[in-house]
């Protein structure tokens, strides 16, 4: 991670250390707003990534029980 976005390196290290330490004295509101910013988009991705993925996990799991359909019936 040696080249990576100094957003994604700092947000990296506050989820590793469970968002317990954040490393500037006074905590989120000493943060650049730049950084805030950045930190929402990666938010809103993960978001969006979680739902696409329990989205597809139900639709497996739909499949899997047979798409809600009733046994022996054609």
């Amino acid at each position: 991670m040696t080249n990576a976005d100094p957003a994604i390196r700092m947000f990296s290290l506050c989820e590793g250390m469970k968002w317990s330490h954040l490393p500037v004295a006074g905590g989120i509101y000493d943060q650049h707003p730049l950084l805030m910013d950045k930190f929402q988009i990666i938010f809103q991705t993960r978001a969006e990534i979680e739902a696409k993925r329990q989205q597809e996990e139900e639709r497996k799991n739909r499949h899997a029980k047979g798409g809600g359909r009733v046994a022996g019936r054609r």
